[in-house]
């Protein structure tokens, strides 16, 4: 993933960025400001977070255009940097590589049979990085007989002379459009004896099912192979970020206590009669202590379960990046988390607006509005209550509240120091500033009515010396199904469950 790509990336993932950089509004703390136009319609604010002077950009109602993955999925095709594609394996060249520059080299290339024309005389050799021409050299007829019976989606392996093709048969729109390769070995490695479809078929033609039940099928499609790797680049310059500014990657358990206050959760049973693990919902409790343990910066692409029923942006199992910093505030996370995003993206913009969790419910009913761009939602109240008159964490029970008189007060109407980045009516991630105090701790479980003993190695970690910390998690899966336009995160997992939370390709759970 180059700069060059990422740049393409944010012109299309945004669409109005050109606008963005220069309609973000400074007011003044509770200045009335009328008939701000945002992309769902007009709003009026009658008063500005006391957290910041930001306010919402105003931003035309503009759509996301639609791009080429592939144009900023793949490293650049130079030879400096494909040549390391070719390290390590049996190959001299991948099928996305060869141009003009390599006629009359020979080449040795491995791939799947993709097309195959004229009684085998020419056929299409396709890989992870593109697909070349090849053509049955006329001096061995046995070989266009070998090419002719072999069938589509054989792994095969070719060898043969580059050669310029004639200029009526030459396509501009490909990397290897000006080639073909003139072949004198053939050897297939692989044949198929069960191919339910093919890379070549439209994939909105194929039944998700079908596709879901054939994942590795899917796989080949050049849609699921740019998704995954502009997914890989993505993460990486997220690391990249997270490394400069002193951020260390730590890796926590995935079988831990069941914590309550939260989602459900998955048990494992253990050999021990009756007793179980649980999947980690999120290393939620791990950060805060590694904050008490010292390690002021981390970071982690956490695997993260929750019991709950599959939805078109929710998977029982799914990828959040995880950040926690120690001796923080809610507009420095929040800072951090503006300056990874424009890192990622290139984005040259002012500071995302902000919009607060009251302005919001009561000017769109939601509190994930779609205000056109980049937004983030503030003081969430810190408990909402149920229907059976009991109370429950608006985020999570480990939140800071903005006022601890209110929380003694009055529980329901606490605020609490949470934040929340929305784009176009989407979360991407959320975040708080955590508690820090072991009897503060204690006091919010006693709200919500939650067993201190499932937490009590928290409490005494607090109780311990604790600093001030707080952190963000963001969405990795959802953040990559915006950039790409995708209808589902499904279609950006390798191997993701169905609608019903099951793995419809090998029968899970069994």
């Amino acid at each position: 993933m180059t700069a060059s790509h990422l740049k393409l990336c944010l012109k299309k993932f945004l669409g109005c960025s050109g606008v963005l950089a220069s309609s973000h509004r400074f007011v003044p703390k509770l200045q009335i400001v009328a008939n701000i136009q945002t992309g769902c319609g007009s709003i009026t604010a009658r008063d500005v977070s006391p957290m910041s002077s930001r306010l919402f950009c105003t931003t035309p109602e503009e759509k996301p255009m639609d791009f080429n993955l592939k144009n900023w999925s793949q490293r650049e095709s130079d030879s400096s940097q494909l040549r390391d594609v070719n390290k390590y394996t049996t190959r001299t060249h991948t099928c996305g590589q060869l141009t003009a520059r390599d006629v009359n080299s020979r080449v040795h290339l491995q791939g799947w049979l993709a097309y195959n024309r004229l009684g085998g005389i020419i056929f299409v050799i396709r890989d992870a990085y593109g697909d070349t021409q090849a053509v049955s050299s006329i001096e061995f007829p046995k070989l266009k007989r070998l090419v002719k019976k072999c069938p589509l989606e054989s792994v095969i392996q070719v060898s043969g002379i580059v050669k310029m093709r004639p200029d009526d048969m030459q396509r501009k729109d490909s990397v290897t459009g000006e080639i073909e390769v003139h072949v004198d070995e053939f050897h297939v490695l692989n044949t198929p004896t069960s191919l339910r479809f093919s890379a070549k078929n439209n994939r909105t033609e194929i039944d998700e099912e079908l596709r879901m039940s054939h994942r590795y099928l899917d796989l080949r499609t050049e849609k699921m192979q740019s998704r995954l790797r502009f997914r890989a680049a993505l993460i990486k310059r997220m690391r990249e970020f997270l490394d400069t500014h002193s951020f260390v990657e730590v890796e926590t358990p995935t079988l831990l206590r069941r914590t309550p206050g939260g989602a459900r959760e998955f048990p494992v049973a253990t050999k021990y009669p009756g007793l179980f693990y649980a999947l980690a919902q999120s290393p939620q409790i791990l950060k805060q202590l590694l904050m008490v343990g010292g390690l002021d910066r981390y970071y982690q692409v956490a695997r993260c379960y929750r019991d709950e029923k599959a939805k078109p942006d929710r998977q029982p199992e799914f990828t959040q990046l995880d950040i926690e910093l120690s001796f923080t505030s809610r507009e420095n996370v929040m800072a951090l988390i503006e300056d990874l995003m424009k890192y990622i993206l290139e984005l040259d913009t002012a500071p995302f607006p902000v919009m607060t969790y009251k302005q919001a419910m009561e000017s769109y009913g939601t509190d994930k509005p779609d205000n056109g761009g980049f937004l983030w939602i503030v003081d969430f109240p810190m408990f909402l209550s149920k229907q059976d008159g009991t109370i429950e964490a608006a985020h999570h029970p480990f939140t800071m509240p903005s006022d601890i008189e209110e929380l003694d007060k009055n529980p329901l109407e606490s605020k609490g120091l949470s934040y929340d980045l929305v784009y176009r009516g989407n979360e991407i991630g959320g975040g708080s500033i955590r508690i820090h105090d072991g009897a503060l701790q204690r006091r919010v479980f006693e709200i919500l009515q939650l067993p201190i003993d499932d937490v009590s190695y928290l409490i005494e970690a607090l109780e311990s010396g604790c600093p001030p910390h707080g952190g963000f998690a963001i969405g990795l899966d959802r953040l990559v199904s915006l950039l790409t336009g995708s209808n589902s995160i499904r279609d950006v997992i390798a191997f993701p469950k169905s609608s019903d939370g099951s793995d419809i390709m090998s029968g899970a759970p069994n």
